[in-house]
């Protein structure tokens, strides 16, 4: 997102921030042509940002982490110019999201799905009204949510998309026989094939635009 807003804006600069250290220096990699790009290691929850600094904060699907949402949305606030935007894309319940509902049932194996790992909830963004509430209170105004319904992508082909998969999910099986590992890595590959297209494995996804100004 970082790459793709530099290159909207050659005439102005892009700075990501991530808590990873290998993120950003994997982003930084990527990057090493655009000379308008800088990366930062921060907790944007709580970084000293200049304030009024940027014309634009966006996220694609990481908002929704942070730990505290209210002091984050506020310290972001602060950093943009009066007048700027802040752009999300957030999930829509999990419920409403194919991919969630399908690959969850796959590496339940036939039980009762485990209980997730300690973790902010990925749909914790998830209720306009709620979002609405917390963005305006930390300071940004014109709030809305405009849902969308869009095909995500897992991979090129099978093999490429399983291995993303089994990132995300394979917690779920760790405990379990060999043999019922196995298992699901076949019922998932048999999945994978049947959402494969012309332009890679695809699921049905829904998501949130949240868009808000300062």
């Amino acid at each position: 997102m970082t790459r793709a807003a530099a290159r909207l804006a050659p005439e102005g600069h892009a700075v990501g921030v991530d808590l990873s250290s290998r993120m950003i220096e994997l982003a930084r990699e990527r990057a090493a042509e655009l000379p308008n790009v800088r990366f930062l290691q921060a907790d944007a929850q709580v970084h000293p940002f200049p304030r009024h600094s940027f014309d634009v904060v966006i996220s694609r699907h990481g908002a929704m982490f942070f730990g505290d949402a209210k002091a984050a949305f506020a310290n972001l606030a602060a950093a943009v110019r009066p007048g700027g935007r802040l752009v999300l894309l957030t999930w829509q319940p999990s419920v409403r999201n194919e991919w969630v509902s399908t690959f969850r049932r796959i590496f339940s194996a036939g039980r009762e799905a485990p209980a997730s790992p300690p973790a902010p909830n990925p749909s914790s963004l998830g209720d306009p009204d709620q979002v609405r509430e917390l963005l305006t209170a930390a300071g940004f105004t014109g709030v809305r949510s405009t849902g969308l319904s869009e095909r995500m992508f897992f991979g090129r082909d099978v093999e490429d998309a399983a291995e993303f998969v089994e990132a995300q999910f394979g917690w779920m099986t760790r405990e379990l026989p060999g043999e019922v590992q196995a298992r699901v890595r076949a019922d998932l590959r048999v999945d994978l094939a049947a959402h494969l297209g012309e332009h890679g494995v695809r699921y049905d996804s829904a998501a949130w635009l949240v868009e808000a100004s300062t």
